[in-house]
């Protein structure tokens, strides 16, 4: 099964609450306590966010998170990519590769469903959150 990792799942929950608090600065403290999130992840992750694009930070009193701009143009699969978790659906289609790939007759099924997991994911708008 392919599974989604907790900084995808977490980072969706984020989106999703700062979505609610559109034109409001949210504190990670704020999120992190309402969410039921660890704060030192989130804050990992907020970076992440910010360093992508996603979402943009104002510092000091009344600062915050906010979505940028943009983000409803963005996708699922923009989001997985900002956070480094495109991976392949199987480790030998990963960066190690696999050394039985001259006699595997299994490569292209998997690369079929990598493809289209990452199709079905750029389908998903982060507004449909």
């Amino acid at each position: 099964m392919i599974t989604v990792s907790k900084k995808v799942e977490y980072s969706v929950d984020f989106l999703s609450f700062l979505s609610k608090n559109k034109g409001k600065n949210v504190s990670l403290t704020e999120v992190s306590r309402k969410m039921h999130l660890p704060y030192r992840f989130l804050s990992q992750l907020a970076t992440d966010l910010k360093k992508s694009g996603l979402v943009r930070s104002q510092e000091g009193r009344g600062g915050g998170y906010q979505l940028s701009r943009d983000w409803e143009k963005k996708t699922i699969y923009d989001l997985v990519e900002a956070l480094g978790e495109n991976k392949a659906p199987v480790a030998c289609l990963g960066e190690g590769g696999c050394h039985r790939i001259a006699k595997c007759q299994q490569r292209f099924f998997w690369q079929k469903v990598g493809n289209l997991w990452q199709q079905e994911l750029k389908k998903i708008k982060l507004k449909e959150i």
